[in-house]
C-alpha cells in the first residue's frame, strides 16, 4: 500500500538518488531595488528562520519534520494547519503554512514521513534566487543543465487527481522539480527545451524528501 501511494502522490515524477551538494551561488540582491511590503515582512521572518529551497529541505523544514507543532515551531510568522485526507487507495496528512490569506507552502506526509513540499509563494528561493513566479528564462540563467519534460497520467489512479504536468529540474538541484504553468500548452509529450517555453512561469517549487 505505501508503495502505491508513493507513486501517486508523486504523480508521475521519478525521484532520484542524492547527488554530491553542488549548490547555486548565493543570491545577490541589485543595489537599485526597491523593497516591497512583502520583502520587507519576508526579511524579517528571515531574520528568525531560513528561507532557502536546497536539496536538503525547504528553509527550516527537512525530513526529519513531520508533524503540525514542528512545522508551526519552526516556520515563525505563518499559521500552520493540518488536515487528515484518505480514501480507499490513499492516506495522508496534508500540512498548509500559510501568511494571511495566501497560502505559502502544502507539505504531504505518509506513513509518518514527510514525503515532499510544495511551495507557492517567493517568500521561499533557491540560494541563487529563484523562486515562484519567475520565467523558465531566469531559471535557465541561473541553473547550470536544466532540463525539461512535459508529462500527462490518468488522475484517477492519482491521489491529488493530477492529469498532466510541465515541470524542469537540474542535476545540480537534486530532490527539486519546478512546475511550470501548463496553460494551453499544446506541445508533445516527452523532452521540451527551455527555450521554448522560456516565458512561461514557475507556478511552484517542489522539494521531494530523499528516500532510503
Amino acid at each position: 500500500m505505501r508503495w502505491f501511494v508513493v507513486v501517486a502522490l508523486c504523480f508521475g515524477c521519478k525521484s532520484k538518488q542524492p547527488a554530491p551538494h553542488k549548490y547555486e551561488d548565493a543570491r545577490a540582491t541589485p543595489a537599485d531595488a526597491v523593497p516591497t511590503d512583502a520583502a520587507v515582512d519576508a526579511a524579517a521572518d528571515a531574520a528568525t528562520m531560513s528561507l532557502t529551497i536546497t536539496p536538503d529541505g525547504v528553509g527550516p523544514i527537512t525530513d526529519k519534520i513531520t508533524d503540525e507543532e514542528d512545522f508551526a515551531k519552526l516556520l515563525v510568522g505563518l499559521t500552520v494547519k493540518s488536515e487528515h485526507r484518505a480514501a480507499e487507495d490513499y492516506s495522508f496528512d496534508e500540512i498548509i503554512a500559510s501568511k494571511g490569506d495566501k497560502q505559502i507552502l502544502r507539505a504531504v506526509v505518509t506513513d509518518d514521513s514527510l514525503f515532499k513540499v510544495e511551495v507557492d509563494d517567493p517568500m521561499f528561493a533557491t540560494a541563487a534566487g529563484v523562486a515562484v513566479g519567475m520565467t523558465v528564462a531566469e531559471l535557465a540563467a541561473k541553473t547550470q543543465g536544466l532540463e525539461c519534460v512535459y508529462e500527462k497520467y490518468d488522475p484517477e489512479s492519482d491521489a491529488e487527481r493530477v492529469d498532466r504536468a510541465l515541470r524542469c529540474n537540474t542535476a545540480t538541484l537534486p530532490h527539486i522539480m519546478f512546475e511550470i504553468d501548463y496553460e494551453k500548452y499544446k506541445g508533445r509529450e516527452g523532452k521540451v527545451s527551455p527555450k521554448v517555453i522560456a516565458k512561461r512561469k514557475i507556478s511552484q517549487i517542489v522539494w521531494l524528501a530523499a528516500k532510503e
